[in-house]
């Protein structure tokens, strides 16, 4: 049977896993490994820190108990801040929207006078077409 080491962070997590004769084949590859901090576990062990013994009692999986070293289940995510009731503005486009708009109005205002001096135009007997 292959042998499991695998290391955990300071939390608990798993971090990384190696096996016996895919990882590493003699004593000294082996005693590398635990030189960097990787822990013999087994099978059972593995299987719930990787998700297939399900994901614990708060949803969020297993870490491994620094006190027995078997598998517990993680804490609860941290809370989530809900989202902003209005969505955030974002500068530049709020500045190309007001330039549209000011250019719409100045169109408008050119539109108008256009209008205006073609009708003066047709009064004195000017009809330009």
């Amino acid at each position: 049977m292959q042998e499991i080491l695998s290391k955990f962070d300071a939390q608990g997590a798993r971090v990384a896993t190696v096996l016996s004769v895919i990882h590493y084949t003699t004593d000294e590859e082996r005693q590398k490994y635990i030189n960097d901090g990787y822990i013999p576990i087994s099978g059972e062990d593995y299987q719930h820190y990787i998700g297939n013994r399900g994901v614990g009692d708060n949803g969020t999986g297993y870490i491994r108990d620094t006190k027995t070293g078997k598998p517990v289940s993680a804490p609860p995510a941290p809370p989530v801040d809900e989202e902003p009731q209005e969505p955030p503005v974002d500068a530049e486009r709020l500045a190309v929207y007001e330039a549209m708009a000011a250019q719409a109005e100045r169109l408008a205002a050119q539109a108008e006078r256009i209008a205006a001096l073609e009708v003066a135009l047709k009064t004195k007997g000017c009809d330009r077409k």
